[in-house]
């Protein structure tokens, strides 16, 4: 019976285990939802577009899950089409200001990301 009860506890932590993952990883996910979104509405539009392409605002993008190392992440920027463009408008030129709209879009998600953390990993 004592065997019984090992494999009974192992299994128990196993499926505890997998629990855990599965909200780790939804919290991840969900936390680069609401900065993707935040950093979509901060970025600048402008009304003149130089490039012949879609405002810098519509190629935002949200990447996959990333579980390397035990750690959860996912990449939140801009494509390739149009990213390199971005630090112009958010560190400034010669020519422009800098409008720290990255800097200001982390700033302003910071609390609800975390509270959305707390939210799925106590669920």
């Amino acid at each position: 019976m004592a065997v019984m009860g090992e494999a009974e506890l192992i299994a128990n932590l196993e499926r505890l285990g997998k629990t855990e993952e599965r909200k780790a990883r939804k919290a991840t996910r969900d936390g680069a939802k609401i900065f993707h979104d935040r950093l979509k509405e901060n970025t600048p539009v402008s009304p003149v577009d130089h490039s012949g392409m879609t405002p810098l605002a519509q190629h935002t993008k949200l990447g996959n899950l990333k579980t390397a190392g035990g750690e959860y992440s996912v990449d939140v920027g801009y494509d390739k089409e149009k990213g390199w463009i971005t630090h112009f408008p958010n560190s400034g030129t010669a020519k422009q200001r800098p409008q720290h709209f990255v800097e200001k879009s982390q700033e302003q998600a910071k609390t609800a990301v975390l509270q959305k953390f707390v939210e799925d990993l106590r669920v």
